[in-house]
């Protein structure tokens, strides 16, 4: 498997190319005092952040790239309010009324959340919030999708349920069925985060980009972090580097699992055949091993994706392994379903598919890992982060629990085994 650092974040992809440029803040040079340090500056950092800030705190944020170089400004733009494995029920089974009631709740509403920073901010995001929906490939997928429906609409989530018939017509291939949930939708998700960004340095927020955190250590009753350019002194520290977590802390990169996947886009769609591929312009991702996952962007392009087991000669089989797909999953594409965009990235995951928060520390935490659901939940899971480092919340206020570090059993095969399992997947799915 290719090594995280092996994506380069400087290629121009679609999500840079169809979004206005961002000019990047000016690296650390010197000390700082603040009273909350975010280290990483994808969604999670934004969101804690954003919480903050609003909480009346002096908010840093050091990014050790550029603002959208990593997995929120390269995914592919899915905006999901549900769990990435579990039910509502087995999440309140694994954590408890209060806590897990608390983090269904969070779920529920962390699309809206989403849309609504980006009107208020006024982000050019191209964001539709016309829907997400799991269509169901085959019968045991029906059972556990309408399971799914069932919880989330015993506690009042906003979803529906959609017979064979209904599911084929709207995503325009073949499906059993599908549940639906109703405020999800897609984004262009380096137009979301570089927009927030720039609403955050206008509430205050100071952003360093290019500048990595070398080392944390204990200052007093606050952190020093130092980066190659200076250092800060901070009263409190979220950590929220996810998937580029190395050696920042002890053990925390091996609290997670780098896992990594291709995105691709056809070129437009034509307007007739939109009437009859997600109608209405929902986000659609199925309930396969091997997901197929599918939006609309702003110019009506077919954003997809992937995984490779090996990574020789990347772009060319994933360009023919999306074109195969596409042809398989709508015929009446014909010739249109040709790629003309490629670009990749990394994500982290963990077995259970639940995500984490660690306290490292008085005044130190790390929150992630969301398992490929991250896009809404990272935004209002961060905000929590940076209100709890302002002591609105409590530990035992937060949306899942605090706990010290767990790290990954056996980490190094549990990451082979999940960058090399896919052929396993995609014989799962033939068989049903």
């Amino acid at each position: 498997m290719s090594s995280i650092a092996e994506v380069d974040w400087k290629t121009p992809h679609l999500w840079r190319k169809t979004v206005a440029a961002r000019t990047a803040a000016p690296a650390l040079a010197g000390g700082v005092e603040t009273d909350l340090l975010v280290v990483g500056g994808g969604l999670t950092g934004l969101g804690a952040a954003l919480g903050g800030v609003e909480a009346g705190l002096r908010v840093v944020l050091l990014e050790g790239n550029e603002i959208g170089s990593a997995a929120s400004g390269r995914n592919n733009g899915q905006v999901i309010p549900g769990h990435s494995k579990a039910s509502a029920s087995e999440i309140v089974a694994a954590w408890g009324p209060v806590t897990g009631g608390r983090y269904n709740e969070m779920i529920m509403g962390a699309a809206s959340y989403l849309f609504d920073t980006v009107r208020r901010f006024g982000i050019d995001a191209h964001a539709v919030q016309n829907g997400w929906m799991q269509p169901c490939h085959s019968a045991a997928a029906m059972d556990r999708s309408r399971k799914l429906y069932d919880d989330w609409r015993a506690i009042g989530h906003d979803v529906e349920w959609l017979d064979g018939a209904e599911a084929s017509r709207i995503t325009g291939s073949r499906y059993l069925g599908a549940w639906k949930a109703r405020n999800g939708g897609h984004i262009n998700p380096f137009g979301l985060v570089t927009g927030l960004a720039s609403a955050l340095e206008g509430l205050g927020v100071t952003i360093c980009e290019n500048t990595r955190a070398e080392s944390i250590t204990r200052d007093g009753a606050g952190w020093r972090v130092t980066t190659a350019g200076g250092t800060v002194r901070a009263r409190k520290v979220v950590l929220a580097t996810n998937a580029l977590t190395r050696d920042i802390w002890p053990k925390l990169g091996r609290a997670m699992v780098p896992f990594r996947v291709y995105d691709a886009a056809t070129r437009p769609i034509p307007e007739p055949l939109r009437a009859q591929i997600f109608v209405g312009n929902v986000g659609v991702s199925d309930t396969r091993h091997d997901i197929r996952a599918f939006h609309y962007d702003v110019d009506f392009r077919i954003v997809t994706g992937g995984t490779h087991t090996f990574w020789h000669r990347a772009e060319a089989r994933g360009l023919k392994r999306i074109q195969a797909m596409l042809r398989d999953a709508f015929p009446q594409l014909g010739d249109l379903a040709q790629v003309s965009n490629y670009w990749e990235g990394t994500f982290a995951v963990v077995p259970d598919r639940k995500p984490r928060l660690f306290r490292l520390g008085d005044g130190l935490m790390f929150g992630g890992i969301y398992s490929g659901r991250g896009v809404a939940a990272s935004l209002s899971l961060g905000r929590r982060m940076g209100m709890n480092a302002a002591e609105v919340l409590g530990d035992d206020d937060m949306p899942l629990p605090v706990t010290p570090i767990r790290t990954v059993p056996s980490h190094w095969v549990a990451t082979q085994v999940a960058n090399h399992i896919h052929p396993w997947h995609r014989l799962q799915d033939r068989l049903g």
